[in-house]
């Protein structure tokens, strides 16, 4: 049966008719039933019709017992967020081209999803799990589970690249795992990401203390570093804890990036305690943190430009440069949001140019009529409850209380 899809592969990625292929050797009905594992053929004939295609069938049945290797390996390596070895193990995997031929197709193709996800090639990652919904409608349960982890991270990654996705629709689908019979539980991490960016920050913690506990027992370190990250921002609003010893708990966590080299981590830490820093105030130390955070970040990236927005507000905030300076700041800013096609930092970027304005009322009017409806529309919580909460403050000073309190009532529903 394996050897009559491999024949079939090469015969159709060579654009061999089978009329053309057995002409000679053996009947087109014979060819076609062999190709559909319906009967058998002779060795002799298996050898003629390999060497018509140019092929050495013998290479190609050690490759295939390669094929759960590799995809295990590649598995592993992606789980273990092990870079120098994911690139290898899936070159490996491409050279046995005829593997969605087999019975590891849809786990190969789900594995290609997540390497183009790895790599942030969103529209490949998108073609491929399309491509699973599409052509394999017969999966295990195995299957079912991982291509809805593997949608989950797609939502959490397209999120994480432009900001103007719903993440609810990440929660859905990561909550529909079953999580008695998907071993992988790396997922918790990812629900606890997704609960997370939607705002529900008790499932986050709750779901993030069941990753750490799954990183730590699998001695994945650079996930554990990544939920103890996000668990610190949990504990932003937690009231058990002390400022300084929310400091003191980043500054250790900070220190094992360093040890073990998890520079991204790093990157991620520094940036976060800004944001705390920011919510207390304190401009100058928070666009410190923002600015070490941006050398360890590639300026290429969407996670440089929310860092950089984020270095510009707390100097905005904090009156830390000059206004030239700024002016020239923002101005690269929203460039580089257009560049990207980041709807969300061009509006936010607009927002910061327009402070500087003496025009408050065109300031207030595009908060209102694009800025808040954005942030709502995409489930931007932070950005919604931060900018409404200045919109709701201009109402009052201005005595406009009936559109405060609309305002108001769309903001309790929402949070």
């Amino acid at each position: 049966m394996l050897v009559g899809k491999i024949i079939k592969f090469y015969r159709v990625k060579n654009g061999i008719s089978q009329s053309t292929l057995c002409k000679g050797i053996c009947s087109k009905s014979y060819l076609s039933r062999f190709e559909s594992g319906k009967s058998t053929l002779s060795l002799e004939i298996i050898t003629i019709l390999s060497e018509r295609l140019g092929i050495d069938l013998n290479e190609k049945l050690d490759s295939y017992n390669c094929i759960e290797k590799y995809l295990d390996e590649l598995n592993t390596a992606l789980i273990m967020q092990k870079t120098d070895q994911i690139d290898e193990i899936y070159n490996n995997l491409q050279n046995i081209p005829f593997v969605t031929s087999t019975k590891y197709a849809v786990q190969s193709l789900l594995l290609v999803a997540r390497f183009y996800l790895h790599k942030k090639m969103l529209k490949k990652a998108k073609n491929t799990i399309d491509k699973v919904e599409r052509e394999y409608l017969h999966l295990t349960d195995y299957e079912k589970n991982f291509l809805l982890h593997v949608k989950g991270i797609y939502y959490i990654s397209n999120y994480r690249t432009t900001v103007s996705v719903d993440m609810r629709s990440a929660v859905r689908v990561l909550n529909q795992i079953n999580s008695r019979t998907y071993k992988n539980k790396e997922f918790y991490y990812h629900l606890a990401l997704a609960h997370h960016f939607a705002g529900s920050k008790v499932l986050a913690y709750i779901y993030a203390r069941k990753a750490l506990y799954y990183f730590n027992k699998t001695y994945n370190y650079n996930q554990a570093i990544n939920v103890q990250s996000l668990l610190l921002f949990q504990h932003d609003h937690d009231e058990d804890i002390s400022f300084e010893e929310l400091v003191q708990k980043y500054n250790t966590i900070i220190h094992t990036c360093e040890i073990v080299g998890a520079h991204l981590q790093k990157g991620i830490l520094l940036n976060n305690l800004g944001v705390i820093y920011f919510k207390r105030k304190n401009y100058e130390k928070a666009s410190s943190y923002f600015k070490q955070s941006l050398s360890l970040t590639e300026n290429s990236s969407i996670y440089y430009l929310r860092r950089f927005y984020n270095y510009i507000e707390a100097c905005t905030e904090g009156n830390l440069l000059k206004k030239e300076e700024l002016l020239e700041l923002i101005d690269l800013g929203s460039m580089q949001a257009e560049k990207r096609q980041s709807t969300i930092h061009c509006t936010l970027f607009m927002l910061l140019k327009l402070n500087f304005e003496s025009n408050k009322q065109r300031y207030f009017d595009f908060l209102s009529e694009i800025a808040i409806p954005q942030f709502k529309s995409t489930n931007n919580l932070s950005y919604y409850g931060q900018y409404g909460k200045k919109l709701y403050s201009y109402y009052i000073e201005n005595n406009q209380y009936k559109k405060a309190i609309e305002l108001e009532l769309e903001f309790s529903s929402t949070i």
